[in-house]
Protein backbone atom coordinates (compact mmCIF):
# COMPACT_ATOMS: atom_id res chain seq x y z
CA UNK A 1 0.00 0.00 0.00
CA UNK A 2 2.75 2.69 0.89
CA UNK A 3 4.57 1.92 -2.43
CA UNK A 4 1.77 2.69 -4.48
CA UNK A 5 0.88 5.99 -2.29
CA UNK A 6 4.45 6.71 -3.32
CA UNK A 7 4.18 6.18 -6.76
CA UNK A 8 1.25 8.13 -7.50
CA UNK A 9 2.98 11.01 -5.56
CA UNK A 10 6.00 10.71 -7.86
CA UNK A 11 3.13 10.31 -11.08
CA UNK A 12 2.03 13.68 -9.90
CA UNK A 13 5.02 15.05 -9.29
CA UNK A 14 7.39 14.15 -11.82
CA UNK A 15 6.04 15.92 -14.79
CA UNK A 16 6.21 18.93 -13.03
CA UNK A 17 9.73 18.90 -12.21
CA UNK A 18 10.89 17.18 -15.49
CA UNK A 19 8.88 20.67 -16.62
CA UNK A 20 10.75 22.77 -14.71
CA UNK A 21 14.33 21.13 -16.07
CA UNK A 22 13.03 21.37 -19.42
CA UNK A 23 12.65 25.02 -19.31
CA UNK A 24 15.82 25.54 -17.77
CA UNK A 25 17.56 24.06 -20.51
CA UNK A 26 15.49 25.89 -23.38
CA UNK A 27 16.38 29.10 -20.98
CA UNK A 28 20.06 27.93 -21.09
CA UNK A 29 20.17 27.69 -24.46
CA UNK A 30 18.16 30.62 -25.68
CA UNK A 31 20.72 32.65 -23.23
CA UNK A 32 23.65 31.34 -25.19
CA UNK A 33 22.47 31.92 -28.64
CA UNK A 34 21.37 35.45 -27.34
CA UNK A 35 25.17 35.80 -26.08
CA UNK A 36 26.52 34.55 -29.59
CA UNK A 37 24.21 36.57 -31.38
CA UNK A 38 25.65 39.51 -29.73
CA UNK A 39 29.40 38.61 -30.04
CA UNK A 40 28.73 38.84 -33.34
CA UNK A 41 27.24 41.72 -33.67
CA UNK A 42 29.59 44.01 -31.25
CA UNK A 43 32.20 42.51 -33.47
CA UNK A 44 34.28 45.39 -35.53
CA UNK A 45 32.79 45.38 -39.12
CA UNK A 46 36.15 46.15 -41.51
CA UNK A 47 35.62 48.91 -43.88
CA UNK A 48 35.87 48.32 -47.84
CA UNK A 49 39.41 50.23 -47.69
CA UNK A 50 40.39 47.42 -45.44
CA UNK A 51 38.50 44.56 -47.51
CA UNK A 52 40.18 46.14 -50.60
CA UNK A 53 43.89 46.47 -49.51
CA UNK A 54 43.34 42.61 -47.97
CA UNK A 55 41.94 41.83 -51.61
CA UNK A 56 44.82 43.31 -52.94
CA UNK A 57 47.19 41.68 -50.86
CA UNK A 58 45.57 38.10 -51.65
CA UNK A 59 45.51 38.46 -55.37
CA UNK A 60 49.32 39.16 -55.32
CA UNK A 61 49.82 36.34 -52.83
CA UNK A 62 47.57 34.04 -55.45
CA UNK A 63 49.51 35.26 -58.41
CA UNK A 64 52.59 34.31 -56.71
CA UNK A 65 51.62 30.82 -56.39
CA UNK A 66 50.15 30.65 -59.88
CA UNK A 67 53.39 32.08 -60.88
CA UNK A 68 56.56 30.98 -59.00
CA UNK A 69 59.21 33.98 -59.09
CA UNK A 70 62.16 33.12 -62.06
CA UNK A 71 65.48 34.71 -62.68
CA UNK A 72 65.56 38.22 -64.24
CA UNK A 73 65.78 36.66 -67.68
CA UNK A 74 62.12 35.35 -67.37
CA UNK A 75 59.81 36.35 -70.11
CA UNK A 76 56.64 37.45 -69.74
CA UNK A 77 53.93 36.36 -71.56
CA UNK A 78 50.88 38.79 -72.53
CA UNK A 79 48.71 37.85 -70.44
CA UNK A 80 50.99 38.07 -66.94
CA UNK A 81 52.03 41.05 -68.40
CA UNK A 82 48.87 42.71 -68.95
CA UNK A 83 48.27 41.48 -64.81
CA UNK A 84 51.15 42.77 -63.70
CA UNK A 85 50.68 46.49 -64.81
CA UNK A 86 47.42 46.01 -63.49
CA UNK A 87 48.36 45.64 -60.38
CA UNK A 88 50.93 48.00 -60.34
CA UNK A 89 48.41 50.67 -61.63
CA UNK A 90 45.99 49.51 -58.99
CA UNK A 91 49.06 50.06 -56.32
CA UNK A 92 49.90 53.46 -57.64
CA UNK A 93 46.41 54.47 -57.41
CA UNK A 94 46.14 53.22 -53.84
CA UNK A 95 49.27 55.02 -52.91
CA UNK A 96 48.21 58.33 -54.62
CA UNK A 97 44.35 58.24 -52.60
CA UNK A 98 46.56 57.49 -49.45
CA UNK A 99 49.07 60.24 -50.20
CA UNK A 100 45.91 62.45 -50.97
CA UNK A 101 44.12 61.65 -47.97
CA UNK A 102 47.20 62.60 -45.52
CA UNK A 103 47.72 65.75 -47.43
CA UNK A 104 43.69 66.60 -46.42
CA UNK A 105 44.20 65.72 -43.59
CA UNK A 106 47.22 68.12 -42.93
CA UNK A 107 44.75 70.58 -44.09
CA UNK A 108 42.72 70.12 -41.09
CA UNK A 109 45.89 70.77 -38.66
CA UNK A 110 48.09 72.41 -39.69
CA UNK A 111 50.79 71.19 -36.86
CA UNK A 112 51.31 68.16 -38.55
CA UNK A 113 53.46 69.62 -41.03
CA UNK A 114 55.12 72.06 -38.80
CA UNK A 115 58.85 71.40 -38.67
CA UNK A 116 59.05 73.26 -35.42
CA UNK A 117 57.52 70.54 -33.49
CA UNK A 118 59.03 66.89 -33.60
CA UNK A 119 56.70 63.87 -34.73
CA UNK A 120 54.71 63.02 -31.71
CA UNK A 121 54.44 66.85 -30.31
CA UNK A 122 52.71 67.42 -34.03
CA UNK A 123 50.71 64.07 -33.47
CA UNK A 124 49.59 65.55 -29.62
CA UNK A 125 49.24 69.51 -30.94
CA UNK A 126 46.36 68.06 -33.49
CA UNK A 127 45.48 65.51 -30.84
CA UNK A 128 44.47 68.57 -28.40
CA UNK A 129 43.18 70.80 -31.22
CA UNK A 130 40.18 68.07 -31.66
CA UNK A 131 41.56 66.18 -33.83
CA UNK A 132 41.00 61.99 -33.84
CA UNK A 133 43.31 59.09 -33.76
CA UNK A 134 41.35 57.62 -36.90
CA UNK A 135 42.39 61.28 -39.05
CA UNK A 136 45.91 60.84 -37.33
CA UNK A 137 45.88 57.44 -38.85
CA UNK A 138 44.82 58.60 -42.07
CA UNK A 139 47.69 61.04 -42.26
CA UNK A 140 50.33 58.20 -41.23
CA UNK A 141 49.04 56.43 -44.29
CA UNK A 142 50.44 58.70 -46.69
CA UNK A 143 53.88 58.24 -45.18
CA UNK A 144 56.04 54.58 -46.52
CA UNK A 145 55.00 51.62 -45.45
CA UNK A 146 58.08 51.23 -43.09
CA UNK A 147 57.76 54.91 -41.36
CA UNK A 148 54.06 54.19 -40.96
CA UNK A 149 54.76 51.13 -38.39
CA UNK A 150 56.58 53.26 -36.24
CA UNK A 151 54.38 56.54 -36.82
CA UNK A 152 51.35 54.38 -35.91
CA UNK A 153 52.58 53.42 -32.98
CA UNK A 154 53.39 56.98 -31.77
CA UNK A 155 49.77 58.06 -32.42
CA UNK A 156 48.14 55.33 -30.51
CA UNK A 157 50.56 55.85 -27.38
CA UNK A 158 49.76 59.36 -27.87
CA UNK A 159 45.64 58.67 -27.78
CA UNK A 160 45.96 55.38 -25.87
CA UNK A 161 47.77 56.78 -22.86
CA UNK A 162 46.08 60.11 -23.49
CA UNK A 163 49.17 62.64 -23.51
CA UNK A 164 48.44 65.93 -23.96
CA UNK A 165 51.13 67.80 -22.82
CA UNK A 166 53.22 68.49 -26.14
CA UNK A 167 56.39 68.83 -24.44
CA UNK A 168 56.36 65.00 -23.70
CA UNK A 169 56.29 64.71 -27.61
CA UNK A 170 60.41 64.72 -27.27
CA UNK A 171 60.51 61.75 -25.40
CA UNK A 172 57.78 59.95 -27.36
CA UNK A 173 59.91 60.89 -30.97
CA UNK A 174 63.57 60.03 -29.69
CA UNK A 175 62.50 56.56 -28.68
CA UNK A 176 60.28 55.60 -31.63
CA UNK A 177 63.18 57.16 -33.93
CA UNK A 178 65.81 54.96 -31.90
CA UNK A 179 64.10 51.92 -32.82
CA UNK A 180 63.75 53.05 -36.21
CA UNK A 181 67.47 53.44 -36.69
CA UNK A 182 68.10 50.15 -34.87
CA UNK A 183 65.38 48.62 -37.35
CA UNK A 184 63.70 46.96 -34.37
CA UNK A 185 60.42 46.81 -33.32
CA UNK A 186 59.60 48.61 -30.00
CA UNK A 187 57.94 47.67 -26.44
CA UNK A 188 55.26 49.37 -25.94
CA UNK A 189 56.18 52.02 -23.11
CA UNK A 190 53.32 54.18 -20.60
CA UNK A 191 54.12 57.32 -21.49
Amino acid sequence: MRISRISIVLAIIAPAVAHAQINQIFGALHSAQYAVTEVKNLMPQQDSAQQQAQQAQQQRIDYLKQHPPCNANCPLDAEDKQKYEAMQHRDQQQAQQQLDAAQKIAGICPDLVNTKYNRAEQFIRCRNNGMSEEQEMTYVGGFPVLAQAYLSSMVQDVYEDNVTDPRRGKAITDYYLSCAQRGTPCARPKW
